[in-house]
C-alpha cells in the first residue's frame, strides 16, 4: 500500500476529506522523526515502539575489489511490533 493509497483509504474510513488525513498523517510522522531524533522512543499502545538502533561496527569486503574493510557503528531507525499487532497478525512471539 503506497502512501496515497492509506490516505485515500483512511479517508473513505473516516469521512473525513483526504487533504486533512494527509496532514493529520504527516503532523504525526514528523512528531514520531522528531522524537527519534531527540534519542526518545516513540510507543503506540497496542501498535509498537519506534526507536533509534546503535548498529555495531561490521566488517564488510568488496566483491570487485576484494579490499576488506569496516563499516563505522551508526544509529538506525527500528520498530518493535506489540504483542497485540502480533496476535492480529497471527504471529508468534
Amino acid at each position: 500500500m503506497t502512501r496515497s493509497q492509506l490516505i485515500t483509504k483512511v479517508s473513505a474510513d473516516t469521512g473525513l476529506p483526504a487533504a486533512q488525513v494527509e496532514q493529520v498523517m504527516d503532523s504525526i510522522f514528523d512528531n514520531i522523526t522528531d522524537n527519534l531524533k531527540q534519542g526518545e522512543k516513540v510507543t503506540i499502545a497496542g501498535f509498537g515502539r519506534f526507536e533509534m538502533r546503535t548498529r555495531k561496527t561490521k566488517a564488510f569486503t568488496n566483491p570487485k575489489t576484494k579490499v576488506s574493510s569496516q563499516l563505522a557503528p551508526t544509529a538506525i531507525p527500528g520498530f518493535k511490533a506489540s504483542g497485540i499487532l502480533k496476535a492480529k497478525l497471527g504471529c508468534e512471539d
